[in-house]
């Protein structure tokens, strides 16, 4: 599978991804004397904040743009061309299957891999044939389903990042207000820690939320996907699995 990133899709959706970050946090109240841009940077936190946030932030860019990535690749025309299943159809049903062996190996992608594989070992009979088929078939939807994962860790990972922002931010304010002072506590002494845990939590809820619903959304496509195309390879392996047996 011939997979190319479009760079306009991508651009796209990384300035969509930094306004859904940017989003939030732009109908808060100001409650401390730090801008939106330091607040979602993680200023008020210190070092450590702005290293969480940052770490958040990039994450959420990531999915997004590799989201796109998929809606623009993951796409059954574009993993298996219909010029190359009419292509190698016309070799099979001429009974040219050494033309048929090269035309996939000159064309890689699922379908002619899967085909491919069954066209090699035609010389050890057809249930030979019909493994291998299968075999090679299972690793290219594995070989799918890779692809999207990308999505799934990154809506896993958003929610444990904001979390240790949550915590972080909490232990923080709580240590800013046991060293207070005279036992006197500033609203402005604890809005850094207090700032960083909430909006931590936001934006890992935005990376966690829409990455679910994508993941389930792209895991089911490439399920369907493989299905199509495996039925398309099941015909083809059929008559080489005929071809094989005449040979025997």
């Amino acid at each position: 599978m011939n997979l190319q990133i479009s760079k306009k899709a991508v651009a796209v959706i990384l300035m969509f991804a930094i306004g859904a970050v940017l989003a939030p946090a732009m109908f808060a109240q100001d409650e401390a004397t730090y801008s939106l841009g330091e607040k979602i940077l993680g200023i008020p936190g210190g070092a450590l904040g702005i290293i969480t946030q940052l770490a958040i932030i990039l994450t959420s860019v990531f999915m997004f743009g590799w989201i796109i990535e998929c809606f623009v690749n993951v796409r059954r025309d574009k993993i298996v061309p219909p010029e190359v299943i009419g292509a190698l159809q016309n070799y099979i049903d001429e009974g040219d299957l050494e033309g048929a062996l090269q035309y996939c190996e000159s064309a890689p992608n699922f379908l002619t891999r899967t085909v491919g594989a069954a066209l090699n070992r035609m010389q050890y009979g057809p249930d030979s044939v019909k493994d291998a088929a299968i075999s090679m078939s299972e690793a290219e939807q594995g070989k799918l389903e890779f692809h999207i994962s990308p999505i799934a860790l990154c809506a896993s990972v958003g929610p444990l990042m904001g979390l240790f922002g949550t915590v972080t931010g909490m232990v923080m304010a709580f240590g800013q207000i046991e060293n207070a002072p005279g036992g006197q506590v500033n609203p402005k002494m604890v809005a850094g820690g207090i700032a960083l845990a909430l909006l931590s939590t936001v934006i890992g809820l935005v990376i966690a939320i829409p990455g679910l619903i994508f993941y389930w959304y792209f895991k089911n496509k490439v399920a369907n996907i493989g299905t199509s195309i495996n039925l398309v390879a099941d015909d083809m392996v059929e008559t080489i699995s005929a071809y094989a047996g005449q040979q025997q």
